[in-house]
């Protein structure tokens, strides 16, 4: 996972990569047990809407893996920079495992990831 590699060109076309792909799960199954989570959100402290954001995120990885994997493909090519097609051609599992543990890290505190996006959601 290169995204804090990324040029200009390739962060903003990851960016609308991302963006699909949270479109695609907010019409999927995923989207029920993610408006309660936001209710729950909503009622609480929301001091920290960006690290919940994220943390949202690193939560719904495995359900990803199960049930939408298109979407999952979506985040991980637009991590690294690629067209899903680009990343499923050079896809072998041992890859798909590490950049999902790595997508995990960048998501979690200190992680680049959060940091990269933490002014999209502040």
């Amino acid at each position: 996972m290169r995204i804090d590699e990324l040029s200009a060109d390739e962060f903003m076309s990851a960016m609308a990569s991302l963006g699909e792909a949270i479109e695609g799960l907010a019409k999927s199954d995923l989207a029920e047990t993610f408006k309660d989570d936001v209710k729950a959100f909503r009622s609480g402290d929301r001091s920290n809407v960006e690290g919940w954001a994220v943390d949202m995120l690193a939560k719904y990885i495995p359900a990803l893996l199960k049930g939408n994997v298109g979407d999952l493909y979506a985040v991980l090519a637009a991590c690294d920079g690629q067209t899903v097609e680009e990343y499923k051609a050079c896809f072998t599992p041992k890859k798909l495992m590490a950049d999902v543990a790595a997508l995990k890290a960048a998501l979690g505190d200190g992680g680049a990831l959060k940091e990269l996006t933490a002014p999209f959601f502040g």
